[in-house]
């Protein structure tokens, strides 16, 4: 159907109720109840207005973006995301005018990118030298993409209105105002008393109301352009859109994506579940997470991998062993998720080849998710504080990765004192007993050590016959982390087929690029006429 075609079709049924709407206002003029009827109108207006800007602020009739970082995203990029939050809040001075003018939006654009490529590259003469024409252009097509969804979505009758109709309703929206006080100046001189009524009933319940409305709907709108833009801007300046539009979408739309927002770094009394519940979270579609086992010789690492495997019995293979890591793969009962733990080699002392502990700190830097392991009772924790250092030190002199998480793992709780007291179950979060305040105590000394570096600390006894801990409090907490740990993975993977394109891509320009040279020569070679023998 075409444009003309369905404005036809709504003007003609549209007729009947405006004729009745005229017809009727003329009829309560003539009875002078037009007084008494306008109040109603203007109240039932001004009521509309007041429950759409109540479920706008409750975020219930349009949603605002979501201005939290994704989980993917690195410090440095968290801290360019502090920019634009600070960009979008400012938007509420802004005026209608600047908010409706596409110019406007234009500098915005010009002024983010310039802010951004600063930030990431603050030395540099020129900052936008750094990217490709390509890069550039997947942002605009990114954004371009969400913003569409966006109008499409909540703008009834987008796909309808050309910029031409937009402008219309501008300029009619422009005559309104005019008309409108040419309207109650005359009306004024015949009834001046209930004019007056019914123009302050105006102002307030309609005139208004629609302003405000109209204010809310385009900082919406801006507010989204903003998030949207700075989002694939971070992305562009940190060097993730390399890889194409298309891969860049797949990759980050796939079902096992990060949604729930970071929570934040809790005391380890209260950094993790004693209940035990699962993440109902996103994370619980994550195919498989890596999680390094770490840990000094004699900690308790084999151990812990054991009562993980004997309490689920859900091991399915073990790897083969590679340099001194080896391989298990877990399926805990109410994770979706598979855990593939790689148990290393320990540290500590002078026992382990320099090679293997090197294969250590390498896949500590591979893995999704940490866990090191603490004997309880050993205060000497130094190599491990030396270990969690530089594998930080390592992280920050490449801000391109993120770092996985970490939670720290207490074992031998079952040898603390009074060492020959074990009936659990313990609440060591409120301590009633000596064992109990003796976890906590442990804890807590943990916790001083570790607590720059890990997201909480998880008390285990290890010892055949005695297992606990593991369903009470470390799978729990391990599935807390699955979103941050998938976000690690995801932006790993993300740099490496940054590396694999960058070699890809000229292979395959090049090869087209010979097959067309190829066809074009085969075109202009002379043909003969076979040979008449």
């Amino acid at each position: 159907m075409s444009r003309w075609r369905i404005l036809v079709v709504i003007g003609l049924t549209g007729v009947p109720f405006l004729s009745l709407a005229g017809l009727g206002s003329y009829y309560l003029w003539t009875l002078h109840w037009g007084f008494f009827a306008w109040w109603p109108m203007a109240l039932c207006m001004a009521l509309g207005y007041t429950l759409g800007w109540y479920w706008q602020r409750k975020r219930l009739l349009l949603h605002p973006p979501d201005f939290s970082a994704p989980r993917h995203w690195t410090e440095r990029d968290k801290q360019a995301w502090r920019l634009i939050e600070a960009r979008a809040q400012a938007a509420g001075s802004l005026a209608a005018d600047k908010l409706s003018d596409i110019g406007y939006y234009l500098s915005t654009a010009e002024a983010m990118a310039g802010e951004l490529t600063a930030f990431y590259h603050p030395g540099a003469a020129d900052p936008v030298s750094n990217l490709t024409v390509p890069e550039i252009l997947t942002v605009i097509e990114l954004a371009a993409r969400d913003l569409a969804e966006l109008v499409d979505r909540y703008v009834p009758g987008s796909h309808l209105l050309t910029i031409k109709d937009w402008r219309r309703a501008k300029q009619a929206l422009d005559w309104y105002q005019p008309a409108s006080n040419v309207y109650w100046a005359i009306t004024a001189l015949f009834s001046p008393l209930e004019t007056g009524a019914r123009f302050t009933a105006s102002k307030l319940g309609l005139s208004q109301p629609w302003q405000m409305l109209q204010q809310n709907l385009l900082l919406w709108f801006y507010t989204a352009y903003i998030h949207r833009l700075g989002t694939y801007l971070i992305e562009l300046n940190s060097g993730r859109l390399r890889i194409g539009a298309a891969r860049y979408r797949e990759l980050l739309e796939k079902p096992n994506q990060p949604g729930a927002p970071a929570k934040g770094r809790e005391t380890p009394s209260l950094a993790l579940r004693a209940d035990n519940q699962t993440s109902s979270s996103p994370a619980s579609s994550v195919k498989s997470v890596t999680i390094a086992v770490l840990g000094q010789v004699k900690a308790g690492k084999s151990s812990l991998i054991n009562a993980l495997l004997g309490e689920q019995r859900a091991v399915t293979d073990v790897l083969p062993a590679t340099a001194g890591v080896e391989r298990y793969e877990l399926h805990p009962q109410g994770i979706p998720s598979h855990l593939v733990l790689l148990d290393t080699v320990g540290y500590g002392h002078d026992g382990p080849k320099a090679d293997q502990l090197a294969v250590t700190h390498e896949n500590a830097r591979q893995a999704d998710l940490i866990l090191l392991v603490l004997h309880a009772r050993n205060p000497a924790r130094q190599a491990d504080v030396q270990m969690l250092r530089e594998l930080r030190d390592w992280f920050a002199a490449h801000p391109e990765l993120k770092q996985p998480p970490l939670l720290a793992v207490a074992t031998h709780i079952d040898l603390l004192s009074p060492s020959l007291e074990w009936s659990p179950p313990y609440d060591w979060r409120q301590p009633t007993r000596a064992k109990e305040t003796n976890i906590q105590q442990a804890l807590t000394v943990v916790w001083e050590h570790v607590s720059p570096y890990a997201m909480g600390v998880v008390p285990v006894c290890t010892t055949p016959g005695k297992v606990y801990g593991i369903n009470e409090w470390l799978l729990p907490a391990v599935a807390e982390q699955l979103d941050e740990a998938h976000g690690v993975a995801l932006l790993r993977c993300l740099r490496a087929e940054i590396d694999e394109y960058k070699t890809r891509k000229v292979f395959n320009q090049l090869l087209a690029t010979a097959k067309e040279a190829a066809l074009l020569v085969w075109q202009f070679l002379p043909r003969h006429p076979p040979s008449e023998g």
